[in-house]
């Protein structure tokens, strides 16, 4: 699954993104089993989701979309 940087990521970006095209499909497996085992939503799957350095968002609020997301 490919993972899409969005604005100007820092060079170390890079790494994070291969890391994660990686380990994604195990990633959204896992938040498939905590939507189904720890919340009983057994219904529905994750699609996909956004990833955001803490720093960014450390007093600010995330808003998406279906064009993508912005921190305000």
């Amino acid at each position: 699954m490919p993972v899409s940087a969005v604005g100007n990521p820092p060079p170390e970006a890079d790494q994070l993104r291969n890391d994660l095209e990686t380990q994604l499909p195990e990633i959204i497996a896992q938040f498939n089993e905590v939507l189904q085992e720890k919340f009983g939503f057994k219904d529905i799957r994750v699609g996909g989701f956004t990833i955001v350095p803490a720093e960014a968002v450390a007093n600010s609020n995330i808003s998406c979309d279906e064009e993508g997301c912005s921190i305000s």
